[in-house]
């Protein structure tokens, strides 16, 4: 009994690791035409390459064939962009996309809207709001991350050369008081 539990067993095993197995392995045959056309770069290491890197290649394949005309452009002018950076900057760019990939749904879909809105600001709207926040101390930059989206816009509205707010987030904010009007004479 034991014997045919553990041959069932391993038959079990053997049919779920299967599939994953040819999953990982792609070899560079097993490409379609198309495929090996944009990666021929790759060809020659292709085999040295660690097969989680392979899948990526492929899935970015896949995701390029799948994009029209404009948004081919869009990827070459993005990749243009990270091959003039620094390796540091490119290393900066990977944390802060990490950053936001663990950041719950909705905080995401904000940010995501937060940069349509700047994209949809004419250029020297975009400058002067990029001139304000680099005027702005860290400590200043870091109370901003922190401020609800009404007070953000409200310190990107005012005047540059002004002071940012001091925000108390303990204290209540505080009804403004009314003037006080002199008695008749």
């Amino acid at each position: 009994m034991i014997k045919v539990r553990f041959i069932v067993l391993m038959l079990l095993a053997t049919v779920v690791m299967v599939p994953a197995w040819s999953q990982t392995e792609t070899n560079w045959q097993s490409l379609s035409e198309a495929e090996r056309h944009i990666l021929k770069q790759f060809e020659t290491d292709w085999d040295q390459i660690p097969a989680e890197r392979r899948e990526r290649l492929v899935r970015g394949v896949q995701r390029w064939q799948q994009m029209n005309p404009e948004q081919r452009e869009q990827a070459r002018q993005r990749m243009q962009r990270l091959k003039a950076m620094t390796p540091e900057q490119r290393q900066r760019i990977r944390q802060r996309y990490e950053q936001f990939r663990q950041l719950p749904p909705d905080q995401q879909q904000r940010l995501r809207e937060r940069r349509e809105w700047f994209r949809q600001l004419p250029p020297e709207k975009q400058q002067a709001l990029r001139d304000r926040w680099q005027s702005m101390s860290s400590e200043e930059q870091q109370q901003v991350r922190d401020m609800q989206p009404e007070q953000q816009r409200d310190v990107f509205r005012q005047a540059p050369d002004r002071p940012m707010p001091r925000q108390s987030p303990t204290s209540p904010r505080q009804p403004p008081t009314p003037p006080r009007s002199s008695p008749r004479r």
